[in-house]
């Protein structure tokens, strides 16, 4: 008998619907009401949040997967039959104990909320209850264990290591040593505090980045992400490179919105990375383009992966500033990705015949979703409302639009109307548990954060780190760089971004880097990680899907994404491509994309046209540093005027003597 007839099942997911599409009705109820502070709020979801993602969990363990049952093929010798049925009872348990989890999140989040008036203002000055200590100690526990389960142990282990620090301190050596603290100031300035857990990064997660995930979520049921890739493919058709620049706009598109350069790589690569090697893409080179374009969508605006919330809220400047600021430098990332994967498409001849003709009602057959985008951008933009307001108006019109298609494509009939609500409870399912792992994250974020500054090392750390490099702004560029590359590694966008932005870029400001572009510095590094051996959790996606060599595709990922490298340190030698001024934006933007060409050549070893030698790279590279970097403006144009007038004589000698495009691998 299939597991799907089973009425626990059932029972199990019937209640995971219930939460989820809860969950999400109450965020919007939210944006829509505010009917209290956001702090209590932001203790309901938690509890929600965590209480939806272990039942996910529980259901994944115990029946296969959260949509629907196990599809593996039944077991047919004695040691299968034993294997599965080991694995059957330790997933059963560990099911039960997701069970028990989410009952304890609900529990706990219960707990503070009839509480919450004393813990708030009573007990900080007559002191906390064991009981309350006991809560709190569980909800650091729970949003540690959430995080294991949903990113890996490597995130676990620095909450792990963040509260081992704060009761280990007075037996640490040097300035690494502090007074230390019990289990109950841990319990106390983890969770049960108000803080930690339930500080301003869970706050600005359970609203601003609950509703843009949860509109993505609805957008991507109603077949938003088919009908870009739809569109792509019939790109594509018209491009000499085919599907891979179909690939790098989707993974742009998408990467912003996910808040994981590896939950983007997986969820588009799936698509894309077969397409690209049915071109005829070599594999580890069709997996690093993917891994290279998905990690840069956290870096785009308007999500930013979710980093651009806590960026506005940490900076406290309007929302719409950070959108202005991040802009321009990627959208110069992104040219010099899709400009390197056009030089690899060409040189070694995987071009696309680009075969039929553009078909335009596969653009008109989803230009609806550009009324609720026009409505996001309007309210964000021009009536400068929160992101939580936009997003609420936004997902109000997505669901509104998709009523008023359906009833016109399909007819007004009771079919139909039922037929898009579902699809509607469907999304708002998507959403909610789309933002479940989400939640646990960004609580164990404000767990370290809260240790890391209760015990003073972030202080330390950023102190330590000028007195390193011995004041000298090259030097602290480049360790901030490493020290960003480093905690970056295997994670998520939000807690890479938390993490880099407390420890390192207090450094740069020190030494008179502005808060905004000190802040975009970490970030981008933060995010190269993703793509930067050993761990390159992206390119780990990327080449599995691909079925490509980890350590070729990692290299070939470093060579497509070089001039990401230096994009953040040309922020620091052009702050007008982050202030927006006139006329310094326009001609810094006009020399570094000209700088950027250049690194793209010397990165690829190909100008358009023909293969450049070693030596005519190295020209490159030292034209593209002085477009890039140097300290007068007169001198990057100099560069840069030199970068474009080499780049036009080769090409006119070579149709000169008529030389063609080189192939071959």
């Amino acid at each position: 008998m299939s597991d799907s007839h089973h009425p626990g099942e059932r029972l199990l997911r019937w209640t995971i619907s219930a939460v989820a599409v809860a969950l999400t009705a109450y965020t919007l109820y939210y944006a829509y009401g505010r009917p209290f502070v956001r702090l209590r709020h932001s203790n309901l979801f938690l509890g929600a949040g965590l209480a939806l993602f272990y039942l996910v969990e529980a259901s994944n363990l115990r029946y296969g997967d959260g949509l629907g049952g196990s599809t593996a093929p039944p077991p047919d010798t004695v040691q299968e039959r034993l294997g599965t049925r080991l694995g059957s009872a330790f997933g059963s348990a560990n099911a039960a104990v997701c069970l028990l989890s989410a009952a304890a999140a609900v529990g706990a989040a219960a707990y503070v909320e009839f509480e919450f008036q004393r813990l708030q203002y009573d007990a900080p000055v007559m002191g906390f209850t064991d009981l309350d200590f006991l809560v709190g100690a569980v909800v650091v526990a729970l949003v540690t264990d959430a995080t294991r389960r949903a990113y890996g142990a490597s995130i676990a282990g620095v909450v792990l290591l963040a509260v081992l620090y704060a009761v280990a301190g007075p037996w640490l050596p040097g300035f690494l040593g502090h007074t230390g603290m019990e289990w109950t100031e841990v319990a106390r300035y983890g969770a049960i505090g108000l803080t930690g857990a339930y500080g301003f990064i869970l706050g600005v997660g359970t609203t601003w980045v609950a509703v843009f995930i949860m509109f993505a979520g609805i957008a991507k049921t109603y077949g938003a992400l088919d009908y870009v890739l739809d569109v792509g493919g019939e790109v594509g058709n018209k491009l000499r490179s085919g599907v891979v620049q179909v690939a790098v706009i989707a993974s742009m598109a998408m990467g912003s919105i996910t808040g994981s350069a590896a939950a983007n790589t997986a969820t588009t690569g799936s698509f894309t990375i077969p397409m690209m090697k049915r071109q005829g893409v070599r594999d580890d080179f069709a997996a690093a383009i993917e891994s290279v374009a998905s990690s840069g969508g956290q870096m785009m605006p308007p999500v930013m992966g979710v980093a651009a919330f806590l960026m506005a809220d940490i900076l406290q400047v309007p929302y719409v500033r950070i959108i202005q600021a991040g802009l321009l430098p990627a959208l110069l990332f992104y040219f010099s990705v899709g400009l390197a994967v056009q030089f690899v498409v060409l040189k070694f001849g995987w071009t696309s015949e680009r075969t039929g003709s553009f078909d335009s009602s596969v653009l008109l057959g989803g230009i609806h979703f550009a009324v609720p985008l026009a409505v996001l951008v309007y309210a964000l933009v021009a009536l400068r409302l929160t992101p939580l307001s936009a997003g609420l108006y936004a997902t109000a019109t997505m669901v509104a639009t998709a009523y008023v298609r359906d009833l016109y494509a399909e007819g007004a009939s009771p079919s139909t109307l039922r037929n898009t609500t579902e699809r509607t409870l469907a999304g708002f399912r998507e959403g909610a548990v789309d933002m479940a792992p989400l939640v646990g994250v960004l609580a164990a974020m404000g767990v370290i954060i809260s240790m890391l500054t209760q015990t003073g090392l972030a202080q330390k750390v950023s102190f330590r780190m000028v007195g390193l490099a011995g004041g000298v702004l090259l030097a602290v560029l480049l360790m901030a760089m490493l020290l960003s590359i480093l905690f970056g590694l295997g994670m998520p966008t939000p807690a890479a971004y938390i993490l880099v932005v407390v420890l390192v870029a207090p450094g740069l400001i020190e030494i008179g880097v502005s808060d905004l572009v000190a802040h975009l510095f970490v970030f981008y590094f933060a995010m190269l990680s993703a793509i930067t051996p050993p761990v390159a959790v992206a390119v780990a996606v990327g080449a599995r899907i691909a079925d490509a060599d980890f350590l070729r595709t990692g290299k070939q990922a470093l060579r497509v994404g070089a001039p990401g490298f230096f994009i953040p340190f040309a922020l620091v030698a052009n702050p007008a491509l982050v202030t927006w001024t006139l006329p310094g934006t326009l001609l810094s933007l006009a020399v570094v994309s000209v700088g950027v060409v250049a690194l793209v050549v010397a990165a690829t070893g190909y100008d358009g046209r023909a293969d450049v030698a070693a030596p005519h790279r190295l020209g490159y590279l030292a034209l593209a540093l002085a477009a890039l970097y140097a300290p007068a403006l007169a001198v990057q144009f100099a560069a840069a005027a030199l970068a474009l007038a080499a780049l036009g004589v080769a090409h006119a000698s070579r149709l000169q003597r008529g030389v063609s495009p080189t192939k071959g691998q």
